[in-house]
């Protein structure tokens, strides 16, 4: 029996909607079941093929080991959707819990940013933990010079100063905490989900949910008040 005739067609379906979405490929792409999605017309990148894994992990509640990722797996679209549906019921809830060891002194994060003070959207690092989480947050006063254009009047803190606080952080979390090893921005999926209107403070918490050879994704929150007012996604390269 042929791998496309072992695969439920809806789930089938949903793989090519999350490859149309995520790839921009347009909703109305035509995608053959046995498209290679490694060389052939689609030939993914290193940068595709991690937010693609990313994507399919969180829609189906699975994990997908590195090494499968250019294995029989990713031979397809057919493979990809085989392989999903072996391991959706399989998938375990265990991640591991093992703490890392505490540095013996900790790095001045701040200043492993790749920015200037001037373009530093980030008050005060309150933990990292080198390749794997990090939180902060960034204090707005009000009388910042942006506000000046911003909604005179009635400021509103720039949701892409928002997004570029997040990505910062997100930096911070993905880094090994080695000076000239600060992580560049490579991808940004983030919504914006309420205005903030200073004098606030905004908590920020990143974490590496993948990592693909020098790219790491990290799920990124802004809050204020104990409200989310920004989430989603951010993807860093590490030089």
């Amino acid at each position: 029996m042929s791998a496309v005739a072992e695969v439920d067609a809806g789930l089938l379906e949903q793989v090519r909607t999350i490859l149309r979405r995520d790839l921009k490929l347009g909703a109305s792409a035509h995608i053959p079941d046995d498209m290679p999605l490694i060389g052939g017309e689609m030939d993914l990148d290193s940068l595709d093929i991690l937010l693609l894994v990313s994507s399919i992990e969180k829609h189906f509640g699975i994990k997908i080991p590195n090494e499968v990722v250019g294995r029989w797996a990713f031979q397809n679209v057919s493979t990809l959707a085989k392989f999903v549906q072996e391991n959706t019921k399989a998938a375990g809830t265990g991640a591991s819990s093992q703490a890392p060891l505490a540095p013996t002194r900790e790095p001045d994060w701040l200043s492993l940013l790749p920015h200037g003070p001037e373009f530093r959207f980030i008050s005060k690092v309150n933990h990292v933990t080198p390749g794997r989480q990090a939180s902060g947050s960034w204090t707005v006063r009000g009388d910042e010079a942006f506000f000046t254009g911003h909604f005179p009047g009635r400021p509103i803190v720039p949701g892409v100063l928002l997004i570029e606080s997040l990505s910062q952080l997100a930096g911070l979390a993905a880094s090994d905490g080695k000076p000239g090893r600060s992580g560049m921005l490579a991808n940004v999926d983030v919504r914006l989900e309420a205005p903030v209107v200073p004098p606030a403070t905004v908590e920020l918490t990143a974490s590496v949910t993948r990592t693909m050879g020098s790219l790491r994704v990290c799920d990124v929150v802004a809050s204020v008040g104990g409200k989310s007012v920004a989430r989603g996604t951010v993807a860093v390269s590490i030089e």
